[in-house]
């Protein structure tokens, strides 16, 4: 799980970790440091929506029709 560290603190498999910075942790380890208000579980953005690719209109060259065939 990824969290952001709030305050200095210690963690056991990471060590010295200072405020601000975005580490990621066994689940345990960070509900534990999340729970005693030492970090905060950083907030997952969302995919941004796929772009409209499709065509609405067509541009073709005039067909003439004279009624002249071949």
């Amino acid at each position: 799980m990824k969290i952001k560290i709030l305050e200095k603190c210690f963690a056991g498999t990471g060590g010295n970790l200072m405020a601000g910075e975005e580490v990621d942790f066994a689940d345990v380890i960070a509900r534990k440091l999340i729970a005693r208000g030492y970090a905060e579980e950083v907030k997952r953005r969302g995919r941004p929506p796929k772009a409209d690719r499709s065509i609405t209109t067509v541009k073709a060259p005039e067909i003439e029709e004279d009624g002249d065939s071949v």
